[in-house]
């Protein structure tokens, strides 16, 4: 497993992995080829839609919040590919706005990292309708292969990816590697934004701020994770009464993505 997951050679998304390959029970694993995770497409150039093609997707699922999508809406040139807007209005996952306010010097490394903490909590809470939507448009094999993403692809893309392992029985180690490749996959991406802070002296940014904002760790999805096991009776009875994701439903989602 320490190869996956797959990212995908994007020159304006630099969070974009095929979720096929992770190991499922007995012996399964995720199909390679229809579901995947990325940041958001706003800056895709011509060649990235040449590559959209390729992968032949049919849907894009935007869970940003409206501001975010009026500063860089998703570039998909192709007009027969479905875009699908499911908001999760959460303040705390939007990294640009936070990032606007470090360079102003009123967000610090330890009020970011609270910011997303607060936010996985509220992902199992007042946006779990939104999951539950994400969810249940898996389940229509038309919409193939998909792509769903935020801004960064980490929080939001984050909990929805999850959720998806999750539903399709994947243990609490797959779910969890998946989730920490984000640094993996944006290392470079975000080791060239550190860099650039230098040639904006007039910025009063941190570099570790910035670090703690674009990376993940475990304690961000674990707030979530100890809050569905503490509180809701665990994954199974989570997905089914929170998100309306019973064992029928996980059952046909693996028909469709488990090999």
């Amino acid at each position: 497993m320490q190869h996956l997951p797959k990212k995908l050679d994007f020159e304006g998304a630099h969070n974009f992995r095929d979720m096929g390959g992770y190991p499922l029970p007995e012996g399964g694993v995720v199909r390679e080829g229809l579901l995947y995770r990325s940041d958001h497409l706003g800056r895709l150039t011509d060649a990235d839609q040449e590559l959209l093609g390729e992968l032949g997707i049919r849907t894009v699922v935007d869970l940003r919040r409206e501001e975010e999508i009026e500063e860089a809406a998703d570039r998909v040139d192709n007009p027969d590919v479905e875009q699908i807007w499911l908001p999760v209005k959460a303040e705390g996952a939007d990294v640009i706005s936070i990032r606007r306010g470090m360079e102003r010097g009123e967000v610090n490394s330890e009020q970011a990292s609270e910011f997303l903490k607060e936010a996985n909590r509220l992902f199992t809470g007042v946006f779990a309708p939104v999951f539950q939507d994400f969810l249940h448009l898996l389940l229509d094999e038309s919409r193939y292969p998909l792509v769903f993403h935020c801004s960064a692809g980490k929080d939001r893309a984050g909990f929805a990816a999850a959720m998806t392992l999750y539903a399709l029985g994947a243990s609490d180690e797959v779910v969890m590697h998946d989730y920490l490749a984000t640094n993996h996959c944006t290392a470079n991406y975000l080791d060239g934004m550190i860099d650039g802070l230098e040639d904006s002296p007039e910025l009063q940014v941190d570099p570790e701020a910035v670090r703690t904002l674009m990376q993940v760790v475990p304690e961000y999805l674990g707030q979530a994770v100890d809050i569905i096991h503490g509180e809701r009776g665990g994954i199974h009875n989570f997905l089914e009464s929170d998100l309306n994701f019973g064992a029928d439903k996980r059952a046909a989602l693996s028909r469709l993505l488990a090999d």
